[in-house]
């Protein structure tokens, strides 16, 4: 009876903690039920929500999705919201498939309705699958719902809600072990309400949420634009991806996803997921893809809408790898450029006439070469086109025309202001006639100087070797800005003169033409540049404070000599605080032991953060004095400091700094320095370290710091390479099946031999297996390493127990 008595006290003991941690995470759960702000919130918003997916399926021809047919008259029905197809890539080598929905009941009636989850049937591909709350494995699995990021195990996976008259409410459900990715299986849920059965198909409901509409482009109508909206999720993506299968059985190879309406719902994986496909199509490049594959006779595949607004796009030309576009004319070009720059003059010039402004724009810029002046009348009369875009897009096709009429169209745009005018003067820069380049330099004479300018940078993207005497001319102006313009035209020009020009920038009495000339000088990687560029630099230094740009350089060139003259502007305390950091973040980059004379010097006056990268800079190198400094450190009054140091220790992690850690550690009583030296511990890693934290556990009088010890020491179980290893052998043990398991914990004992975990795992399996002697002698090797480890002693009462020694059984258990 003893025996019970303790073992149940012990048993106690260790489901406390979690008993704790399950009831928060279950409170959690009660305040997380409908968490997508898009969701239907009313019994009449849901009906709605159906009646619109039912109108685009039959418009579809498709089969509805729900069944009965509902009204505004029927008793109930069911819809579904925050549906997830997801993997979890830790349970298997090819992740294990789940479908997570919210199953939401409308009552219509006059009475309340029960819903609970022996109401609900589930099949996937025609076989019934069990409905299952959440399981265990899952539990920190985390999903996208909406715009929150959650896991499973805060959603309330309740087993039953009751239903008042005219309201709604929901279940959260999960199904596990889906077939393997790509495919997206059939679903269909059955809910029996009072004798009736409400049947949904989830794939066709899904579908329904779904609108998109197909327009053939381009010459031969060889691109297919889709315009999507609604919403695309990781159900209905199937649908979508086949809608593109069968247009390419018409000899459809291009592709455009427009996506006009910047709330257009997509999840955020999904989203990630078209790029790569859309970047990726037809090189077989995707593996282990979460959703179907689009076919591989696609040559082109572009996606463009506000949604992908981050992605900056050229209009004049675009990048080959860019698959994403702001806008539907940047995505139709970037697919219709290799067609239209294989077809034949009469061809482009057809599509010039006749297609949309999309297609207008690809035609004159990927087809321009191929027109000549018999197009002119055309294009010239596009360079007025009341879409700005084709507008510019005329003005660049006539680069390829030598006709006088063109090069006076072009002069007449280049003197205005705006895109026009810019891309005017990059056709004539770029034109195939010399012509272009005499209207050009005549017209960089003639211009005023904020023209000039333009004109000069414009020109500076296309090196030839007559702009270079053309832009020379204006280094000397007057001008600043022109100044300024002509210096950065003559690096991208790459001018003879170069390293003159730039010699004699560094003079200027200018500082804005200084500047210049040192900003395009570090940019060269030639000796002579960087010797040019460090002299510079070492002359500025003996008069100001560094600016941020010579601090990179110095960062980049680590030249000694600057160290002295850096000290010297350290030691100015009326020096900003950013200007001081950067200092001495470039000084611990560049210097070595020789910094230690001059940190010591400034340590005492500089403030709490310049302390802190002083002290990571002497641990860095070495310095005999870091040891001393940190320790001062360590009870300086300010907890920033001490946050420092503490960091630098860890950056150390030496024998050294364990002992210093494990002597701060007990003297503390402040939790933000006991925590920040158990991360430090952790992140160390070393046994000294590990001691030290096991020995934390039980030192001192405050629980919560002795609570924070055995975290802290579970986290370096977590974080320890074998760690994985007594995961599989945990889950073999679960299975029964000791022998696999063995092998696991072993293996993880052949990586950590100071894993006590895995000691445990295999004293739970010895026993199970009753090998009562092997398993003493395992907990006894486990004791070893951690003398204080409560569960072992248990184990080894519980193998006491069961060889019947009931008093060497209870001292163990008295111990734990």
């Amino acid at each position: 009876m003893t025996i019970r008595i303790c073992l149940l006290a012990c048993l106690t003991l260790f489901t406390l903690l979690p008993a704790q941690a399950y009831s928060q995470a279950e409170a959690q759960r009660k305040t997380t039920q409908q968490t997508s702000s898009e969701s239907p919130q009313t019994s009449t918003q849901s009906l709605q929500l159906l009646k619109d997916i039912e109108a685009r399926l039959k418009a579809g021809n498709k089969p509805s999705a729900h069944q009965p047919a509902v009204t505004a008259q029927s008793d109930a029905f069911i819809v579904l919201e925050d549906s997830i197809r997801g993997v979890a890539q830790q349970n298997a080598a090819d992740g294990m498939q789940f479908f997570l929905t919210r199953l939401v009941l409308i009552n219509q009636s006059a009475q309340p309705l029960k819903l609970s989850r022996s109401q609900i049937k589930a099949e996937v591909d025609g076989q019934q699958v069990p409905d299952r709350t959440l399981p265990s494995n899952l539990n920190y699995q985390t999903v996208q719902l909406g715009k929150r990021t959650l896991r499973l195990n805060s959603l309330n996976f309740r087993d039953e809600v009751i239903i008042p008259a005219g309201q709604q409410d929901s279940l959260w459900i999960i199904l596990t072990d889906l077939p393997p990715a790509p495919r997206i299986p059939e679903i269909d849920f059955q809910v029996s309400v009072n004798d009736q059965v409400l049947t949904l198909n989830v794939n066709r409901f899904e579908l329904g949420k779904l609108n998109y509409a197909v327009k053939l482009l381009g010459p031969s109508q060889c691109l297919a634009e889709l315009t999507v909206t609604g919403e695309l999720n990781s159900i209905n993506i199937g649908s979508l991806i086949q809608a593109v299968d069968q247009l390419t059985t018409r000899n459809i190879k291009r592709f455009v996803l427009h996506f006009p309406d910047a709330d257009t719902q997509i999840d955020s994986s999904l989203k990630t997921w078209l790029s790569r496909a859309a970047n990726q199509v037809g090189v077989n490049a995707m593996v282990n893809s979460p959703f179907p594959a689009f076919p591989n006779m696609i040559s082109e595949m572009h996606l463009s809408g506000e949604i992908f607004k981050d992605t900056k796009v050229t209009f004049l030309g675009y990048n080959k790898g860019q698959v994403t576009h702001e806008t539907e004319a940047s995505a139709i070009h970037a697919a219709l450029d290799s067609a239209m720059s294989a077809l034949t003059r009469e061809k482009v010039a057809e599509q010039i006439r006749t297609g949309p402004p999309a297609v207008k724009i690809a035609a004159l810029i990927s087809g321009g070469r191929q027109l000549t002046s018999e197009e002119l009348p055309l294009i010239l009369e596009l360079t007025s086109d009341p879409d700005p875009l084709v507008q510019q897009a005329a003005l660049f096709a006539l680069r390829y025309l030598g006709d006088p009429r063109a090069y006076e169209r072009l002069t007449q745009v280049a003197k205005t202001v705006g895109p026009q005018s810019e891309v005017a003067i990059a056709s004539l820069a770029e034109s195939r006639f010399a012509r272009g380049q005499e209207v050009l330099l005549k017209l960089l004479q003639e211009s005023p100087p904020a023209s000039q300018k333009t004109m000069i940078g414009i020109i500076a993207q296309s090196p030839r070797p007559q702009w270079g005497d053309a832009i020379y001319e204006f280094v000397s102006s007057d001008n600043l800005e022109l100044r300024k313009a002509a210096i950065k035209a003559l690096v991208l020009n790459g001018h003879p003169r170069l390293i003159e020009i730039l010699t004699a920038g560094l003079k200027s009495s200018n500082p804005e033409i200084r500047e210049v000339a040192f900003q395009e000088l570090i940019q060269q990687k030639d000796n002579q540049s960087e010797t040019l560029a460090l002299n510079y630099v070492l002359s500025q230094l003996e008069q100001t404070p560094p600016t941020q740009t010579m601090l990179a350089f110095l960062d980049r060139l680590k030249d000694p000599r600057a160290i002295p003259l850096l000290f010297h502007h350290l030691e100015n305390l009326k020096l900003d605080s950013g200007s001081r950091i950067a200092i001495i973040n470039t000084l611990a980059s560049i210097g070595d032991q020789t910094l230690e004379t001059g940190f010591l010097k400034v340590y005492p006056q500089v403030n709490s953060q310049e302390k802190q990268l002083i002290l990571s800079a002497l641990q860095k190198v070495d310095s005999p004095h870091y040891f001393e400094l940190v320790e001062q450190a360590l009870h300086d009054s300010d907890l920033q400091v001490v946050s420092g140091a503490i960091k630098s220790l860890r950056a150390s992690g030496s024998i050294e700094a364990v002992k210093i850690l494990q002597k701060t550690l007990r003297k503390t009583d402040q939790p933000s320095t006991w925590n920040d030296i158990y991360a430090s511990l952790v992140s160390i890693g070393t046994p000294e370290a590990r001691q030290t934290i096991m020995a934390a556990r039980f030192e001192g009088e405050h629980d919560e710091k002795k609570r924070a010890a055995a975290n802290a020491l579970n986290d370096i179980y977590s974080r320890s390479p074998a760690n994985q290893y007594v995961k599989k052998g945990d889950m073999e043990q679960s299975r029964k099946q000791y022998e696999a398991a063995l092998e696991e914990y072993q293996t993880a004992l052949s990586i950590d031999s100071l894993l006590v975990p895995a000691y445990q795992g295999i004293v739970n399996v010895q026993n199970a297996m009753q090998k009562y002697e092997e398993a003493l002698k395992t907990a006894d090797q486990g004791l070893a390493i951690d003398g204080m480890h409560a569960r072992l002693y248990v184990s080894k009462g519980m193998i006491y127990s069961n060889l019947s020694q009931s008093e060497e059984a209870l001292q163990q258990f008295h111990k734990a």
